[in-house]
C-alpha cells in the first residue's frame, strides 16, 4: 500500500533516510535540508514550501519492508523533480519492485496533480537506470559536473558581458532554442530559473547571479552562478562558433562567486557542449561525477469541444459539446482538431466512453 506522509511516518523516514538514493546533485550538494525535514516541511505547507512524500507499507510481506519517495514541486510549479528514493537497490532483492511501485503511484499522483512531466537527475548508476526506464522514465541528456575548490583571483569584465535583466527574455528565449538539442527543448522549454535574478522571492535562498554575453545585439553566451553556504552551482550556454573565446567570461562569474576549500563551484557540462570541460580543467576545475538526466512524461488533461475524426475507426466521435476530457501521452497541450496518429485519446461520456489507442 502506497500513502501520502503523515506525522506517524516521520520515524519511518528518519530510518530509512540514510539507506536511501538521493536524487538531484544541485539540491543534494547545495541544500542542507535531509528527506525528513524535507517531508515535514511539505506536510505542513501542502508541498509548497517542502516535498511530497508517498510511504510505502505492506504488511501482509513477510519481509516488512518499507519504503519512500520524495520530489519537490519544480521551477515552473507544473513538474515535479525526483528526489529520493529509499532504500537503496542493494539493501534487499525487493527494493526494485518498491521503486517501480512508487515510481508508478508518482506518475498517477502527477497526472491527477497536473504536472506535465518528472525529472530524475542521478548519478549515472545501470541499474538505478534500468528501473526508471522500466517505470517510464526516458534519457534526454548526459553531463559532467565539474568542481572548483581553490580561491579565484579577481578578473576584469569582459567586454560584452552584462548582467541579466528583464528585458532580455525574448533575446534568452531565442537564443536557447538555437544552442540546445531539439530532444531537450522538447521536454524541458526554456529554463524556469533563468531570469531568477529579476525576480525577488521571500522564499528564494542565495544569492543569483546571472550574465548574458551580447556581440551586435545577438546573445551568444549565457552564465548563470547560484549558490548557499555550502557552494556555488555554474551554468554555461555559449554558441558553438564562440566556445574558444569564452574563458574571459567564465573567470569573471567565477571572481563572484567565493570559492573556497570549504565553499566549492560545481559546473555541469552536457555532452552536446563539447570542448567546454577542457576550458574548465584550464581553469582549475576537475571532474566530479557523471550525470544522467531522464523525464517521465505525465498524461496531459484537456476539455474536448471540437469535431475531430479519429483515424482508424470506423466513424467519426461527434465531441462537438463537451462531453468530458482527453487524455494523450506526452503532450500538454489544447486539442484543436485532428488527433495525431500515435495519440491515445479517451473521451468519457457520463453514459459511458469512447476509447481509441490508434497510430
Amino acid at each position: 500500500m502506497i500513502r501520502p506522509f503523515g506525522l506517524r511516518d516521520l520515524a519511518t523516514i528518519k530510518q530509512l533516510e540514510p539507506l536511501g538514493l538521493a536524487f538531484d546533485l544541485r539540491r543534494t550538494l547545495l541544500d542542507a535540508t535531509v528527506p525528513s525535514q524535507a517531508a515535514l516541511w511539505g506536510y505542513l505547507t501542502r508541498s509548497h514550501l517542502g516535498a511530497l512524500t508517498c510511504i510505502h507499507e505492506d504488511k501482509q510481506d513477510r519481509s516488512q519492508l518499507k519504503g519512500f519517495a520524495q520530489v519537490w514541486p519544480g521551477g515552473d510549479r507544473c513538474t515535479w523533480e525526483l528526489a529520493y528514493l529509499a532504500p537503496s537497490l542493494d539493501y534487499h532483492q525487493r527494493v526494485p519492485e518498491i521503486w517501480q511501485r512508487l515510481l508508478s503511484h508518482l506518475l498517477i499522483l502527477g497526472a491527477q496533480q497536473g504536472k506535465r512531466h518528472i525529472y530524475a537527475r542521478l548519478a549515472e548508476d545501470a541499474e538505478a537506470e534500468t528501473i526508471l526506464r522500466q517505470a517510464g522514465f526516458n534519457v534526454i541528456s548526459r553531463e559532467e559536473v565539474f568542481v572548483l575548490s581553490q580561491e579565484v583571483s579577481p578578473a576584469p569584465q569582459p567586454k560584452g558581458l552584462r548582467p541579466v535583466t528583464g528585458d532580455d527574455l525574448g533575446p534568452l528565449q531565442e537564443f536557447y532554442g538555437q544552442v540546445m538539442p531539439p530532444v531537450v527543448q522538447a521536454t524541458q522549454g526554456f529554463p524556469a530559473h533563468w531570469l531568477a535574478s529579476t525576480q525577488r522571492h521571500l522564499w528564494r535562498a542565495g544569492a543569483v547571479n546571472e550574465f548574458i554575453w551580447s556581440e551586435k545585439g545577438k546573445v551568444v553566451a549565457y552564465l548563470g552562478l547560484s549558490g548557499s553556504a555550502r557552494g556555488a552551482w555554474l551554468e554555461v550556454f555559449v554558441r558553438p562558433e564562440y566556445r574558444g573565446d569564452v574563458l574571459p567570461h567564465i573567470r569573471y562569474v567565477l571572481a563572484l562567486s567565493g570559492c573556497s576549500a570549504t565553499r566549492p563551484v560545481y559546473c555541469p557540462i552536457p555532452d552536446h557542449t563539447v570542448g567546454l570541460g577542457w576550458l574548465l580543467r584550464t581553469l582549475g576545475f576537475s571532474s566530479y561525477v557523471r550525470q544522467v538526466v531522464l523525464v517521465a512524461h505525465n498524461y496531459g488533461r484537456v476539455p474536448v469541444r471540437q469535431k475531430m475524426v479519429v483515424a482508424g475507426l470506423e466513424r467519426t466521435v461527434d465531441v462537438g459539446r463537451s462531453v468530458g476530457h482527453a487524455y494523450h501521452v506526452g503532450m500538454y497541450q489544447r486539442v484543436t482538431g485532428s488527433v495525431r496518429p500515435g495519440h491515445i485519446l479517451y473521451a468519457h461520456h457520463k453514459e459511458g466512453y469512447v476509447s481509441g489507442n490508434y497510430g
